[in-house]
């Protein structure tokens, strides 16, 4: 039998996409998710996760969204002039992409200063403990990373004693399936007719041809925060239709694929 592990990411980045999060977890297959400790809603997330069983709560740490936990004065490197967190676009504007290597972007000059991103992650988790009540299952990077933003998650990770999950894919632990609907960039029209139940349908082959494999989505209803502060903001709801919808888990089912969580899996 093969196995799956659906990742939810973002959960508490805003409010409706905790609540998105929260529905995929209860009446959907994702059995992991990351929060967003920097977030307002984190303290929601949090109560309502520490009720549901069956799911490897992680942190996803952020250093593009949203404000940090740390004064602005203390990380300036990491902060525009409102004391907000610069986001993904305005880095590669001003830094400059010039490459890839996998999911690391490359700079013309490094985006983030190492102490401040290190200072602001320990915070970020030191948050997840005052909430949660334990350390995080797994840490995650979110949206754009960096030489340096990759090290520091490691090193934090590494820290805690718990899983890397881009190293679990990068090193070929967990196949990591392909979200071939979602696209840079990443037009609102193009959002709202992506075909995510499609997609399920046709990663059915790969998904069978392995023992275990992982599934990253970004579920959510849509909110005007969400519009505001992510470029990825309608295909959350076109993710929350794939992980909750009838049909993806009878897909599933027929196909002899059980959906587990990180720690079902043994991973963790």
């Amino acid at each position: 039998m093969s196995t799956l592990i659906v990742q939810a990411d973002d959960i508490a980045i805003t409010h409706g996409t905790t609540l998105g999060i929260l529905d995929a977890i209860t009446d959907g297959i994702v059995r992991a998710t990351g929060m967003f400790t920097n977030c307002p809603d984190a303290d929601f997330a949090a109560e309502r996760l520490r009720e549901l069983d069956g799911v490897d709560v992680g942190i996803d740490l952020n250093f593009v969204t949203g404000r940090p936990l740390l004064p602005a004065a203390l990380v300036p490197g990491l902060v525009d002039r409102n004391g907000a967190f610069r986001s993904s676009g305005q880095i590669r504007a001003e830094f400059g992409v010039t490459g890839s290597d996998g999911l690391v972007s490359e700079f013309e000059r490094e985006p983030f200063d190492r102490d401040e991103t290190l200072a602001e992650a320990r915070a970020q988790v030191d948050r997840f403990v005052d909430l949660m009540g334990r350390p995080p299952a797994y840490v995650h990077h979110h949206s754009l990373v960096s030489s340096v933003s990759d090290e520091v998650v490691r090193q934090v990770g590494s820290e805690l004693g718990v899983p890397f999950i881009d190293d679990l894919y990068r090193d070929g632990t967990i196949p990591l399936l392909p979200n071939d609907y979602y696209a840079k960039p990443f037009p609102l029209a193009v959002q709202a007719t992506a075909d995510a139940m499609g997609a399920l349908s046709r990663l059915l082959p790969l998904i069978t041809s392995h023992e275990l494999s992982l599934l990253i989505v970004h579920p959510g209803y849509v909110d005007a925060e969400i519009l505001e502060l992510s470029s990825y903001s309608v295909i959350r709801a076109r993710d929350l239709e794939l992980v909750t919808s009838p049909a993806s888990r009878q897909l599933l089912q027929t196909a002899g694929v059980e959906v587990v969580s990180f720690s079902g899996a043994g991973l963790l």
